[in-house]
């Protein structure tokens, strides 16, 4: 059995996170089946005979170089998406719309969306989907209004999700926006706290608290204008603090990220990489994590540690699905972060043993979904036993 991810590839290691806990519970349900990960934001990689680039092509060419190499070298190779018994999107932003006024990126004319779902939709209908922990991204109750305002948008949300034979939501939200659309699709946690077991690795003895910092709090600045001063100062003031009693790491996904951490603490240990594996080995030495992002969060939780979330946008709620502590940037400051974290501190075991619980849950609750689809009409899926 071939099931090909529509993922990223040494890109955006939160998407790999997710990706590595969908493989675990895949797994779990189809033990013999053969993986192959592609770059959603470099369609080529669809393509047996294409090698992924170091860096990945901007979106507004990335789909006009996926049809050019179709249409040329592409026409004589394979192409993992024809080959496939499943289809996974792993990993892949389903509900957002930017607010820029030209060349506005949404759910509906991502890079990726020509060469997988639009082929899954007209060429490739019998083929089986699966759009697991599917999730939204907006920042205001305006947001929300306006995308019910945008048509493509909508289509497509409807149209991917009746494509799919399980479609799960990773947060309220998305959940919420469905079932305005009249689809009542399961409510799982983000697959991104089963990572450590995708990984294969286990939790290691405690050595660190670890900071995932980022300029504004959130991704892209979103928020307030002044969310970078502002942030500075309160992870600052927080980081002073727990170093009274805790070794400090700083865990960076993005040179970007990295960049900042090196100007804001530049006497401080950090850590950066964009490989999952590498990242998920540093997260499993963690006592606790606070993070800016989710994915970040999810990666050490997976490893049964407690974590708390600062972030800009709506995917902070994923969080909260795990039972931790996530807030958004503008809604918190020293005092009230800093009662979080005592809390966490005072309450440690009551937090682990919530997270043991979930990630057993969570585990179960997708086995569960994915066997309860008609994946294939002439095979039935072998569940290994949950927590084998």
């Amino acid at each position: 059995m071939k099931i090909v991810l529509i993922s990223t590839l040494n890109h955006n290691p939160g998407d790999e996170i997710i990706r590595l806990g969908q493989e675990h519970v895949l797994r779990k349900v189809f033990p013999d089946a053969e993986f192959k990960a592609v770059h959603k934001h470099d369609p080529r990689t669809l393509f047996a005979g294409f090698s992924q680039r170091v860096i990945s092509p901007r979106r507004l060419i990335s789909a006009q170089l996926y049809k050019l190499y179709a249409a040329t070298l592409g026409s004589r190779d394979r192409n993992y998406l024809d080959e496939a018994d499943l289809v996974v999107f792993a990993g892949t932003p389903f509900i957002w719309r930017n607010q820029v006024r030209f060349f506005r990126a949404t759910s509906a004319n991502a890079e990726w969306v020509h060469a997988t779902w639009d082929r899954l939709f007209c060429q490739l209908q019998g083929k089986q989907v699966m759009n697991l922990a599917a999730g939204t991204s907006v920042t205001s109750r305006a947001q929300i209004d306006e995308l019910f305002e945008d048509r493509p948008v909508l289509g497509f949300l409807r149209r991917a999700v009746e494509r799919t034979c399980l479609t799960t939501a990773r947060d309220i939200l998305t959940k919420q926006i469905l079932d305005k659309l009249g689809f009542r699709v399961p409510l799982i946690p983000c697959s991104s706290i089963l990572s450590s077991q995708g990984a294969g690795l286990s939790a290691q003895s405690p050595e660190y608290v670890v900071f995932n910092v980022m300029r504004a709090a959130g991704p892209g600045g979103r928020g307030v204008s002044n969310a970078s001063n502002k942030w500075r100062e309160t992870v600052s003031s927080i980081v002073r603090h727990i170093e009274k009693n805790h070794p400090v790491l700083f865990v960076s996904h993005s040179a970007e990220d990295d960049a900042t951490t090196a100007e804001w603490f530049p006497h401080h240990r950090r850590f950066f990489s964009m490989n999952p594996i590498e990242l998920l080995r540093v997260y499993s030495k963690a006592l606790y994590g606070i993070c800016n992002r989710v994915h970040s969060g999810g990666a050490i939780a997976s490893f049964g540690r407690p974590v708390i979330v600062i972030g800009g946008d709506s995917r902070v709620d994923l969080i909260k699905q795990f039972g931790m502590p996530a807030v958004d940037h503008r809604e918190i400051g020293h005092a009230e972060l800093l009662a979080m974290i005592e809390d966490l501190e005072s309450n440690y075991g009551a937090y682990v043993e919530k997270l043991k619980k979930v990630i057993g849950s969570t585990e179960r609750a997708y086995v569960d979904a994915i066997c309860a689809t008609d994946v294939f009409s002439n095979r039935q899926p072998t569940a290994m036993a949950v927590g084998q």
